[in-house]
């Protein structure tokens, strides 16, 4: 998926005089298995309604394991339609957002998980981009390696599309920032804002 410039929006948790720089869901391979399973499901819903009769016949015979067994399949259809689109919103839902003052890496589900880990564009030590193999050059997408001045440990953003544009704009913020002089006391608080559009999935 292509970089999208949303500096007119706005999230949750966003802080005083924060702008929204870009931001960026996963590579759309990581649905390709989710996305293969979902053709070869239609293609038996249809092989099924192709031959409507003959399965008509088959499960209308007076038989509780029949019944059963139609009962179960019922249910297995249903599941998996069920999961096949909590993996498309969550896809959806699951963002990395770069501001002027950090990156904000939201991971986030439906029902189960809501959580955001950020990066003060201060505490990132060295930024490395990784495309290795012959997949990710073709279709551009790979890692974002963050090492932290702090501690020394490793973040590592993964699935990213287009990852040479964000390791770009990142270091450019960055010097930015650095320039400004801002020290981590003169980073704002938490404060709402009200105004603009939100990004969809974050507010």
């Amino acid at each position: 998926m292509s970089e999208t410039l949303n500096t007119d929006r706005h999230f949750k948790g966003q802080l005083e005089n924060e702008t929204v720089e870009c931001f960026c869901r996963k590579h759309w391979i990581v649905l390709i298995r989710d996305i293969l399973g979902f053709l070869i499901f239609i293609t038996v819903l249809i092989l099924l309604i192709a031959n409507f009769v003959r399965v008509y016949t088959f499960f209308s015979q007076d038989s509780s394991l029949i019944t059963l067994l139609a009962f179960s399949i019922v249910c297995l259809f249903t599941l998996y339609i069920h999961h096949f689109f909590l993996r498309l919103i969550k896809y959806y839902l699951e963002i990395v957002v770069i501001t002027n003052y950090r990156i904000v890496d939201v991971d986030k589900s439906l029902y189960l998980r809501d959580s955001k880990d950020a990066i003060d564009l201060s505490k990132i030590q060295d930024i490395k981009e990784s495309k290795h193999g012959i997949m990710k050059k073709m279709l551009n997408f790979g890692e974002l390696i963050i090492t932290l001045s702090s501690t020394s440990t490793t973040k590592t953003l993964s699935f990213i599309p287009n990852p040479g544009y964000y390791f770009r704009k990142i270091n450019e913020l960055k010097r930015e920032y650095i320039q400004k002089g801002l020290s981590n006391k003169d980073v704002p608080t938490h404060k709402s804002i009200k105004k603009n559009e939100p990004i969809s999935g974050l507010s």
